[in-house]
């Protein structure tokens, strides 16, 4: 766990502005875990197979956490809870109340222990990264964010299979077919995966789950076609001239300081 201190309360990206429209009915889907946003508004537009890989294992925790609370609270109860600064923050007898697994009850229980059951205080503490969090966004980031989408995904969650993995991307090994994947902002790390040639090892690791996935969002880029591209992955032309083929897909920013910036995802899928 020492490699692992942190986790992200909700996606720092826009995911309404790239997966609202999608049709994932009766698909079968591979995602990140990250925050579990990606798993939740995928289980709103349809989808009834989630396999879900992190190398990070509190994303675990959270998504239990997080998808017990949609099971068992009402809406207004969970922005309290989850979103906004309430005296319901993570309070300790809403979390240990909730129906998860024994081993993340057990360790949500131990967290909340280790601040004398102050939920908020766990909130803000050094286990959520919350650096440029801000919670109005997160409502129009997150489609299941809205009363009745709420209510649609707390319907169909039971009607849901879930599997974890816990494996790095690199360590994925895929067996069985899937309709899509979302790799969320992983290309963002791909100079610290590769030494050298990032670029070109990150575009042959994603053409080998080609083989077994119809399309691939494999990079969301913050501020797409800026000037200043922080890793390869934000350089348009070489990753164009790296995977033949790609969609872009460009949408309203997450990046709150930027409102006349655009964000985008890359795809790529089977000829």
């Amino acid at each position: 766990m020492e490699r692992f201190a942190s986790i992200y309360p909700f996606t720092t990206e826009n995911i309404s502005g790239y997966m609202k429209g999608l049709d994932l009915t009766n698909k079968k889907i591979i995602t990140v875990t990250g925050s579990a946003d990606h798993i939740i508004n995928a289980i709103l537009l349809g989808t009834t197979h989630i396999v879900t890989f992190d190398v990070n294992p509190l994303t675990k925790e959270y998504m239990d956490l997080k998808l017990a609370a949609l099971k068992e609270l009402s809406y207004e109860e969970f922005l309290e809870v989850f979103l906004y600064d309430t005296k319901k923050s993570l309070a300790y007898n809403i979390i240990s109340s909730l129906n998860m697994t024994e081993d993340s009850k057990k360790f949500w229980n131990n967290q909340l222990q280790l601040y004398n059951k102050d939920g908020l205080a766990l909130k803000k503490s050094k286990l959520f990264n919350t650096k440029y969090f801000n919670p109005k966004s997160k409502l129009w980031q997150n489609m299941y964010l809205s009363k009745e989408n709420y209510e649609l995904v707390k319907q169909r969650l039971n009607h849901v299979k879930i599997e974890f993995i816990s494996k790095s991307l690199q360590d994925l090994k895929l067996t069985e077919q899937y309709d899509y994947m979302f790799l969320s902002n992983i290309s963002d790390y791909i100079n610290l995966m590769y030494n050298k040639d990032a670029l070109t090892k990150y575009r042959d690791l994603v053409y080998t789950f080609l083989n077994n996935v119809k399309e691939i969002y494999f990079a969301y880029l913050y501020d797409i076609g800026n000037s200043n591209p922080r890793c390869d992955i934000d350089n348009l032309s070489k990753v164009e001239k790296e995977f033949k083929g790609l969609k872009v897909k460009i949408f309203k920013s997450a990046l709150e300081t930027e409102e006349n910036r655009k964000d985008g995802v890359l795809i790529l899928g089977r000829n």
